[in-house]
Formats: structure tokens, C-alpha cells, sequence
């Protein structure tokens, strides 16, 4: 699925707003399209889409559309708005790289210049302003402000298999490990910046991904990868490595490299089969400052979508998920590949949230705990309750508990998320705040954030009797400056 912007980068008054949504499809599994069928012809600046609910979730600024097709004629007939009040004063800044979290919590994003303020029926309206990300949850509709930072212009945030997100600001390129500054600020304060994985050595970046694919050697697993327009044109790779509470990266061999000027990769994905698409919007203008918005040298014809494979090694075999019994689904989640569990769980959230609920409740229980990914397993079943909006509070002390620090670390965010339904659950972020491990921590001090008590800055300060680091060093301080401000 390719989203296709012809009224880049604004449209003139009396155009039509005929911005598309386009599958393109594969039918003799060659590796090329051969079919080019237009979903949806009549969407307006379609900056970001994600699936959802058996349809999609598009960007059209000012509102973010659900878009169904119900009868398989790969056209939609279903249109509802989910969400409006998105700033398009620059489209350059627009709401973009769409999301979910393990939890199911939808996530994009949007530029400076920008100030956004959307309705919602929780509470007050959710204002952003220069810059931030969102966090939105299709099941409940709830909406609020994931990190309020002075991003130049933010593109690219991707989970890891453990739940543990990064944030690119494009604009610079720079890399942020999101706990650091995701905590709870009140409008309109922002984040200061935190400490980055690694130093970049070119800009900008349009997108980011995460490899995790069978098809590729095992030592390129977990590599990020990032795309880069102006300075080098391609896409460069970054190896983590875990760094006290937090991580470090460094730079390895670029998986593309091209001299072509007008080469700008825009997105990319790991495919089902293992295979990386990535898209090139091939384009001799990329300013909005430097050029006229109506400058005829915009190319508007060309663009490419291009499939990479390792030489020499098979493609993955895409595994059977759509209309699969939900047991199976189940049991797709301890699949290697996050692209697996990622489509996986959109599947299962297309089903009844009792049956789900019921089923992940004995699929745990049958887990063979002598199972060297069992911690993960575990984890991958209090997700799904996460992502049904069902509170099992014995499942997630469990986790909190887990042998396995990044389990742990995991299921502190959950209780953070539960909160308010979990009984006790300051007494059980304190434990989570002298847990040996730092990232364990760290979550616990950004959970800290999220309640309104003077007794959160006590438990938050807890973590002080123990090692510290940048990272967790910058999250303390943060909280407390939230904390702070709910006291005076």
C-alpha cells in the first residue's frame, strides 16, 4: 500500500483534493506489481496510514480518516472521521509516521509551526503546539500528547520486540531513546532534550525501521535503519547496544547508497517475507523554505517503490494470518519476526475483545515455562489484554516480576497505562523504582509522571539509592519538574 501525494506540497484553490491511497499488488509473487488499484482517490495531503480494524487509518489533514472496504471491490465505502483538529499550516510538518505500539496505541506525529488542538471525549481538548507526538487509542478514543519536545520536524519512531520505542527528529537526523522524554508534561510545556544513542553524521531523515527478518544473517537483526535525503542519499544502519539504563549505537555499512540527485527514499518496511520495500519519491525539490511552493521543477510523475534481498539466502515464508482462528493468531505472537506479531495483533483486534481476552488468558497458561523465550511469550499475552482494554492485574504483577529485565521494564509501562484500575499501584511502581536493573527504573520514573499525588515524587526519588545514569538522570529531573508544578 503506497500513499500517493500529487498536490504536494499545497494544493491551488479550484484543484480538486484528489491525493490517493493506492495497493499495489503482485500476483505472479515475482517481486514486481503487476496490478495498480486506487483505494482511495479523494484524500487531501495522506502524510501517514496505518491498518486498523480490517480497514486504515489515513492522515487528510486537518482530520485523521478511518477508511473500510466492505464488499472487496478494494475501493472503500466505509469513511468516518476518528480524529480532527490536525494542523496542515506546513505540510512539510504534517502528521506522519504512523504507529502501534505492542499495546495497541496508535502513534504520529507532527512538526514545528504546527499547533494542533483536538477534541476529545475524555476531557479537555489535547493541544500541541511546535512539535510533538501523539498517542492515540483506537479502542477507547483516547488521544493525548506521548512527547511534547521542540522537534524541528519529526519522521520515523519503530518498537523493538520488546516494546522499547525511538523517535527521529528528521530535520537533524537525531535519534531519541522515547522513555527519556515521553513522561507527562502539562501544555504548554516541553521536554528539554535528552540525552541521544548515538551522534549522527548527516542529515535528514525522512523514516526509520527496524530489521528483524529471517531472511537476513542474523548479526543485521535488531539494526536500525535510516533513511537520509540531502546529505547522503540512502539508507544507512545502526547497531544497538544496550548502555546503562538506556543504549548505544553505532554506524555499520549502509544497506543502499546512490549518486542519483534526485534519489530521496521517503519510507520503508519489512515485508512480510522478509524483504524490504522502500519507497523513493525521486524529487530534484525537497525544500519549503528555499523554493516557491508552486515551482514548476517539483517532479510530480516519478516515484518508485523498490524491494530488497539479501543474495543467497531464501525469502521467509509470509505466514497465514488473515481470517485465521484466533488460537493461531495466538501462537503467531512467539514468531522471531516483529513484522509477524505486528500483523498478528492487528488481526486479533479485528475480533471480539472477550473471545480474544479469553483465549490469550489460557494461551498464557499453556506457555511451557522451560521455554528459553518464555519471558517474552508472557509478555507478548499481557499485550493483548493491553490491547483489548482488559485490566488482568495477576497477569501483570506476574511480569513485573519477570526474571528477564526488559520483561519487567515492559510491564511497568502497562501499570503506568493501568494506573488508575490497578489497586495499589504507586506501591507497586516503587518496587519497580529500586529494581536492580536501570531501564527497569527509568520506566519506573517516568511512570512516576503520570499520577497526581505527592507521594509519586517520593516513590520517583527512590530510584536516587541507586546507580545513576545520563539517561535516568534526565528522566528524574523531568518528572520532578512536572510533579513540581502539580504542588505549587
Amino acid at each position: 500500500w503506497v500513499a500517493a501525494w500529487a498536490t504536494y506540497p499545497h494544493f491551488t484553490p479550484k484543484q480538486p483534493m484528489n491525493d490517493k491511497l493506492l495497493i499495489l499488488e503482485d500476483t505472479d509473487n515475482d517481486g514486481k506489481a503487476d496490478a495498480c488499484k486506487t483505494f482511495a482517490g479523494d484524500i487531501h495531503n495522506p502524510t501517514g496510514f496505518e491498518f486498523y480494524n480490517g480497514g486504515v487509518i489515513v492522515a487528510s489533514g486537518p482530520e485523521i480518516l478511518f477508511l473500510k472496504d466492505t464488499d472487496g471491490d478494494d475501493k472503500y465505502d466505509v469513511r468516518e472521521r476518528i480524529i480532527h483538529g490536525i494542523d496542515t499550516a506546513d505540510t512539510h510538518h504534517a502528521s506522519n509516521s504512523f504507529v502501534f505500539d505492542p499495546g495497541g496505541a496508535l502513534y504520529f506525529q507532527e512538526g514545528t509551526f504546527h499547533r494542533s488542538q483536538i477534541e476529545s471525549p475524555w476531557g479537555p481538548p489535547v493541544r500541541l503546539a511546535d512539535a510533538g507526538v501523539f498517542r492515540y487509542r483506537p479502542v477507547t478514543q483516547e488521544i493525548d500528547v506521548y512527547v511534547s519536545y521542540g522537534f524541528a520536524n519529526p519522521h520515523g519512531h519503530v518498537f523493538d520486540r520488546w516494546g522499547q520505542d525511538f523517535v527521529t527528529d528528521g530535520t537533524g537526523a537525531e535519534t531519541f531513546w522515547a522513555p527519556t522524554f515521553s513522561g507527562r508534561v502539562y501544555f504548554p510545556q516541553k521536554h528539554a532534550k535528552p540525552p541521544k544513542p548515538y551522534e549522527q553524521r548527516t542529515r535528514p531523515c525522512s523514516a526509520t525501521e527496524i530489521l528483524s527478518s529471517r531472511h537476513f544473517p542474523d548479526e543485521m537483526q535488531g539494526n536500525l535503519l535510516v533513511l537520509n535525503v540531502i546529505g547522503f542519499q540512502g539508507i544507512l544502519q545502526y547497531k544497538f547496544a544496550d548502555k546503562d539504563s538506556g543504549f548505544a549505537a553505532t554506524e555499520i555499512e549502509p544497506l543502499v547508497q546512490s549518486d542519483d540527485p534526485n534519489f530521496r527514499p521517503a519510507d520503508i518496511e519489512v515485508a512480510p517475507d522478509g524483504s524490504v520495500y522502500f519507497t523513493d519519491w525521486h524529487n530534484p525539490i525537497i525544500g519549503h523554505m528555499q523554493h516557491n511552493l508552486r515551482d514548476p521543477n517539483r517532479d510530480r510523475n516519478h516515484g518508485r517503490v523498490y524491494r530488497i534481498t539479501y543474495d543467497g539466502r531464501e525469502l521467509a515464508k509470509p505466514a497465514k494470518i488473515d481470517g485465521q482462528p484466533v488460537e493461531a493468531l495466538l501462537d503467531l505472537l512467539k514468531d522471531s519476526q516483529d513484522r509477524v506479531r505486528y500483523l498478528a495483533r492487528l488481526e486479533l483486534g479485528e475480533r471480539k475483545g472477550d473471545e480474544v481476552v479469553a483465549a490469550a488468558k489460557k494461551w498464557v497458561a499453556g506457555l511451557d515455562q522451560k521455554d528459553k523465550e518464555y519471558e517474552h511469550h508472557r509478555l507478548e499475552g499481557l499485550w493483548v489484554h493491553q490491547w483489548h482494554n482488559a485490566v488482568d492485574a495477576d497477569l501483570l504483577k506476574q511480569v513485573l516480576r519477570s526474571p528477564e529485565p526488559r520483561a519487567r521494564a515492559a510491564a511497568t509501562r502497562v501499570l503506568t497505562d493501568w494506573r488508575d484500575r490497578v489497586p495499589d499501584a504507586l506501591s507497586l511502581m516503587k518496587v519497580q523504582a529500586t529494581d536492580e536493573h536501570p531501564r527497569v527504573r527509568l520506566e519506573a520514573v517516568r511512570g512516576c509522571s503520570f499520577f497526581q499525588t505527592p507521594e509519586a515524587m517520593e516513590v520517583a526519588l527512590e530510584s536516587v539509592n541507586l546507580p545513576q545514569d545520563p539517561a535516568l538522570e534526565h528522566t528524574l529531573n523531568e518528572t520532578i519538574q512536572t510533579l513540581e508544578r502539580l504542588q505549587k
